[in-house]
């Protein structure tokens, strides 16, 4: 009996395939490890290139050599997860939602409210925060629900932040 397993999907698979697509180097290992790791740091993930090209039989100079010219091209990662989070809410909400949270997080972070807080309930609490200065209608719940965390973790974040923002510390 033969049986067939379907290619793995995930998303650094397929951001991997579209940017060695784009470029034209399919078959290139070393191009292959650069788009790798670019995807991976997009991915919210730390795996060091030498350890990638290690993984796919590259050298670490050559793979360097690609993913300079990759970004140089254009193929970048967010700096960090809350950059990548960020351009998630602009793209669905627009940049006023998406300026008003970064105010919102630049403010917080002065204060050093953000210190041991997972990135994705602080991204929701003040997606909470920036739909209601801007009058839009939108509940911890659904915030929690489209960033992967417990509702729990939002309002504990909405009320902590609530704390910083309206000065009580």
């Amino acid at each position: 009996m033969i049986s067939y397993w379907p290619p793995r999907t995930d998303f650094v698979t397929s951001c991997v395939d579209a940017i060695l697509s784009n470029v034209g180097a399919e078959d290139d290992r070393c191009a292959k490890v650069a788009a790798e790791y670019i995807c991976r740091k997009r991915a919210g993930e730390a795996t060091p290139l030498d350890k990638i090209a290690v993984k796919h039989g590259a050298s670490f100079f050559c793979a360097y050599q690609w993913y300079s010219r990759l970004y140089q091209q254009g193929f970048r990662y967010p700096k960090d997860r809350f950059e990548h989070l960020l351009e998630a809410v602009k793209e669905k909400y627009g940049p006023r939602v998406a300026e008003e949270i970064r105010a919102l997080y630049d403010f917080l972070r002065r204060k050093e409210a953000l210190d041991g807080l997972k990135t994705e309930g602080v991204v929701a609490a003040l997606l909470y925060y920036a739909a209601k200065k801007l009058g839009l209608r939108y509940d911890y719940v659904r915030a929690a629900e489209e960033f992967g965390v417990y509702p729990e973790t939002v309002a504990k974040n909405i009320v902590l932040f609530q704390w910083y923002i309206y000065g009580i510390i």
